[in-house]
């Protein structure tokens, strides 16, 4: 299992690259899993529901079945850490594409687009090997934070995504 940030600010794209990139790769017979981090605090059961009144009674964990999909909730503790849930679950995957975990240990993918109106991310974030930008302005010396070198690709360049993921999975 590899794991892989795609970081950037909200709405740079994100979201697209990674279902792009799940399935270009399940295509390829890739074993993908995904997590998506928040570093916001928000609910992600429903309240009122059965599953979320467990919950609130005390009950840890807590999971829901119907007859194509199961989830498990379980409180964000030392014990339930974004890597010890990767090490739980994600074990028989071949790559891994987590969204956001900015300060996350494993490589990262920058998503940046000029129309959000902020700077890029890869002059002071660590660890960020790729640049994906239909703004080729964004990047003028391919180097990010500590002077690293960083692969610079074209949005439209699935395939060449595809092929920096696989060279370091």
């Amino acid at each position: 299992m590899t794991p892989f940030h795609i970081i950037g600010h909200a709405g740079s794209g994100k979201t697209t690259l990674i279902t792009d990139l799940v399935r270009h790769l399940s295509e390829k017979g890739i074993r993908v899993g995904s997590m998506k981090h928040s570093a916001h605090v928000h609910e992600l059961d429903k309240p009122g529901k059965d599953s979320f009144c467990h919950r609130q009674a005390g009950a840890v964990p807590v999971s829901m079945v119907t007859e194509t999909m199961s989830a498990v909730y379980l409180p964000r503790t030392p014990e339930y850490t974004p890597q010890r849930l990767l090490d739980l679950f994600y074990a028989q995957v071949d790559i891994v594409l987590i969204e956001g975990w900015i300060s996350g240990p494993y490589n990262k993918i920058e998503v940046w687009r000029k129309d959000v109106g902020r700077p890029p991310l890869f002059s002071s974030i660590k660890q960020v090997n790729a640049f994906v930008s239909d703004d080729s302005t964004a990047m003028d010396d391919g180097a990010g934070a500590g002077g690293q070198k960083i692969d610079c690709f074209q949005r439209s360049d699935l395939s060449g995504v595809v092929d920096f993921l696989l060279a370091r999975a």
